[in-house]
């Protein structure tokens, strides 16, 4: 297909849940980063990239300020292990901010309080344990992130795009998510014809009619 603006791109996803493009490839799946809040739509935004080095986290400020509306964040904290770097006052200030979402590969804390704020956050999980003020080297902001489970090794850049829902996380280049959005408008829309026909004939009463057809 021709290129298209990043902007159409994004809101053509908009319209497409993970698992359809899940159908079609495992490239850029993050396996393990999990919705914390529960997602009524699929979020689609520009990432702009996070990695932590140590427990000094103060790049995450810098990036919150940096990031334009509707991006993504997506931070590397696998060097932090159990420990969150992501609360409720830093989803405050990316509502603030008016990210799209946050993704931590990593942990978040204050799982109630990002409950309440309804704000999607998409992590690795929650910890009780958190970071303080650090001296240590700080990380760096647009860097590539290189995320690895088990065998595999998907790399994250800034100007990706990331599509999340309740079923989970992609993060794609933006030539891979053209070439893949043709595949992924016709699936969507193959399986939302025969959703609904099920759908109309269980409200209705008539399975039975359906399959007769």
């Amino acid at each position: 297909m021709n290129d298209i603006d990043i902007h159409d791109l994004i809101d053509r996803y908009k319209e497409i849940g993970t698992s359809t493009i899940g159908h079609l490839t495992r490239e850029g799946y993050l396996p393990d980063i999990k919705a914390l809040n529960h997602c009524t739509a699929t979020i689609v935004g520009r990432v702009l990239t996070v990695q932590l080095t140590s427990d000094n986290t103060d790049v995450i400020n810098q990036a919150l300020i940096q990031a334009a509306p509707n991006d993504v964040l997506c931070i590397d904290a696998q060097v932090l292990g159990v420990t969150a770097c992501w609360g409720a006052l830093r989803t405050c200030a990316a509502i603030y901010e008016k990210l799209s979402a946050v993704i931590v590969i990593g942990q978040a804390t204050d799982s109630l309080q990002i409950q309440q704020l309804g704000f999607p956050i998409f992590a690795q999980g929650i910890s009780a344990v958190t970071t303080f003020k650090s001296d240590q080297a700080q990380g760096v902001l647009a860097s590539d992130i290189a995320y690895r489970f088990g065998e595999q090794t998907t790399i994250i850049r800034s100007g990706d795009i990331a599509m999340m829902d309740n079923d989970g996380v992609f993060i794609l280049s933006v030539d891979v998510a053209q070439q893949l959005l043709p595949d992924c408008q016709e699936k969507h829309k193959e399986d939302e014809v025969k959703f609904q026909l099920f759908f109309e004939a269980y409200r209705n009463n008539q399975l039975d009619k359906l399959f007769e057809s």
